[in-house]
């Protein structure tokens, strides 16, 4: 339609437009710090059902990935990877027992006790999100190697493979976008 010199996109094919984008940022070289674009409601889609989800941890904390990275400026659907890899989707000892879906501070030698526990899943999110901002992905941070996924598997985790498994998350949950 033309009005007034200007076009007006049909808006499904604007939404179909935005989606495409989105899905087009996500490659292994992308920096976690900017923007992803994704909305809350596409959040709520993302971490919806999964089938791998058993106790739908994922999908009843959408919400805090979507304000992490809101607050904290780190992709969500990262964070959110982190934990699927590292908590098997919410069902690890550690996710169960002390909310700790990212393995956070859990060293090789003892994870168990060493272990951060969590009052709440909303609080692990919280401080891994800002964990992440401040000491991965800010030139200034002790652990700072770049702002790729790549770049925070150097220090975050003893597993050199980890960032390709975590990549492999991501892209499955932005698959999920229509």
């Amino acid at each position: 339609k033309k009005t007034s010199n200007k076009y007006y996109l049909d808006p499904l094919i604007k939404e179909q437009n935005r989606i495409a984008l989105i899905k087009d940022s996500l490659n292994k070289e992308m920096d976690l710090t900017l923007p992803s674009g994704l909305t809350l409601s596409d959040y709520k889609t993302i971490l919806g059902y999964n089938a791998s989800d058993k106790n739908s941890i994922f999908a009843d904390n959408y919400e805090f990935f979507y304000n992490a990275e809101q607050t904290y400026g780190v992709n969500g659907i990262f964070i959110a990877a982190i934990g699927i890899h590292e908590s098997a989707w919410g069902t690890s000892f550690l996710a169960k027992e002390k909310n700790n879906l990212f393995g956070y501070r859990a060293f090789d030698r003892d994870p168990i006790n060493s272990a951060q526990d969590f009052e709440s899943y909303e609080d692990a999110i919280n401080v891994v999100a800002e964990a992440l901002q401040k000491n991965y992905l800010t030139p200034t941070g002790s652990y700072y190697n770049g702002t790729t996924i790549e770049a925070v598997n150097q220090k975050y985790a003893s597993d050199k493979e980890w960032h390709e498994k975590v990549y492999k998350y991501m892209e499955y949950l932005y698959g999920k976008l229509e």
